[in-house]
């Protein structure tokens, strides 16, 4: 029975990814959170194969990341320079760490039980179906889901109904398209084709995706689409060493990000004049990241605290591409993990990157160029354009290590217990 039930939480936590960015961040820890906890019999009857997971560098460094991000962001409130915002920041940090929480047992799972890797691709393959369904009843709907996503979104009052107040409601281009959904969903197909032990059908996946993802402008999408190609084909060449210069490369990008995204920004201002709209989404973003890496330099060990720059409210940009006065989040990791938790965070994030490529080192080719290339647009998703701290990116996150982990385990012979 036990077993029974670490994979039923298992399975329905893969089944939730693919569509969970239709509900609240909140909400999705919650349920995930409740899967996890089925696993939680397992675990403790279990746990010699635990200790023998855990034995692994790789877990032992990923595992250690979590922890110390999730530390980290409970203690923030009490260094952060906004100590009015103490017990807000203190909210942010329990939900993120709810989904933190969910996520070890997975990770734990993915090592250990009989059955993992079957019911990771059935659960994630069956999300992605509802996934498209969902898209589809939404599109032909005229958003009628968005809408009533909108709803909850703005707690609005329904004394009419939940409907009638949904239908007078009308998504605006940024809902109407549905950025991360599209951006969740390519990153389910590519997790779906990693364990499946890919050959070239990774990357032919991910173009079809691509095609739909540009009749939606969901410019994060393609952008992480592109990178999941280029580093599929860069490390299916190069083999074990593109998975290391991979790792160099973002490990390296995580502890320069001060340095990097002002020196980046000067050299788009004097190349680029934002003539075009790749152009100028270059020009605002890089404005957004250097404005935020700034504020680094006054807390750079522990940091702001949680979510400083959303509950800070004052952007401090040039303001001259980013036409907003506030900024609703840092929109990448690389910035973020720096101004609310220094450099502290920052190395607790090298940890998991470095535990995520060191599960790759271990497969096969094909499958390690896949999982290098997952990696990467994982990375690509959180470094352009969201929140860390949101609860269902940080379980997208946890699945990725799930999927590696579960691809190293493929080809030993599962025993039951």
């Amino acid at each position: 029975m036990n077993r029974s039930l670490a994979l039923t939480g298992l399975g329905l936590s893969a089944f939730l990814i693919p569509w969970l960015a239709f509900v609240a961040d909140r909400g999705i820890a919650w349920v995930a959170g409740a899967a996890a906890i089925l696993s939680l019999p397992w675990l403790l009857t279990h746990r010699g194969a635990v200790a023998n997971a855990l034995s692994q560098r790789a877990v032992r460094l990923g595992l250690g990341g979590l922890v110390a991000v999730m530390v980290l962001g409970l203690l923030s409130p009490l260094w952060s320079a906004l100590p009015d915002q103490a017990a807000r920041m203190q909210e942010l940090a329990i939900r993120s760490a709810i989904a933190i929480v969910t996520g070890i047992p997975l990770v734990l799972l993915a090592l250990t039980i009989p059955g993992a890797r079957r019911l990771v691709i059935r659960g994630i393959s069956a999300g992605i179906a509802v996934g498209i369904a969902i898209a589809l009843f939404d599109l032909f709907s005229d958003h009628l889901l968005l809408r009533i996503r909108t709803v909850f979104s703005r707690n609005l009052d329904t004394p009419d109904g939940l409907l009638t107040t949904a239908l007078t409601l009308t998504p605006d281009l940024f809902m109407a398209r549905f950025n991360d959904f599209w951006v969740v969903m390519t990153l389910a197909v590519a997790s779906l084709m990693t364990v499946l032990r890919p050959g070239w059908m990774f990357p032919l996946a991910l173009m079809l995706i691509l095609a739909f993802s540009f009749m939606t402008i969901s410019e994060t999408s393609q952008l992480i689409g592109v990178i999941g190609i280029l580093v599929y084909a860069f490390c299916h060449l190069a083999r074990q060493s593109g998975v290391l210069v991979m790792l160099v490369l973002t490990a390296g990008f995580t502890l320069l990000s001060p340095l990097a995204f002002p020196a980046i920004n000067s050299v788009l201002l004097a190349s680029i004049d934002g003539s075009n709209l790749l152009e100028y989404k270059l020009l605002e973003r890089f404005e957004i990241w250097a404005a935020v890496v700034d504020t680094v330099r006054d807390h750079p060990i522990l940091g702001h605290g949680l979510e400083f720059e959303r509950l800070n409210a004052t952007y401090t940009g040039p303001g001259d591409y980013y036409r907003l006065d506030h900024l609703w989040h840092p929109h990448s990791i690389f910035a973020q993990v720096w101004q609310d938790i220094g450099l502290l965070g920052a190395l607790a994030m090298v940890m998991m990157i470095t535990a995520l490529h060191l599960g790759a080192l271990r497969l096969p080719n094909r499958q390690r160029a896949a999982a290098t290339a997952l990696i990467a647009m994982g990375l690509g998703a959180f470094g352009a354009a969201h929140s860390i701290w949101l609860g269902w990116w940080i379980c997208m996150f946890i699945l990725v290590a799930t999927l590696v982990i579960t691809c190293v385990r493929h080809g030993h012979p599962e025993k039951r217990a």
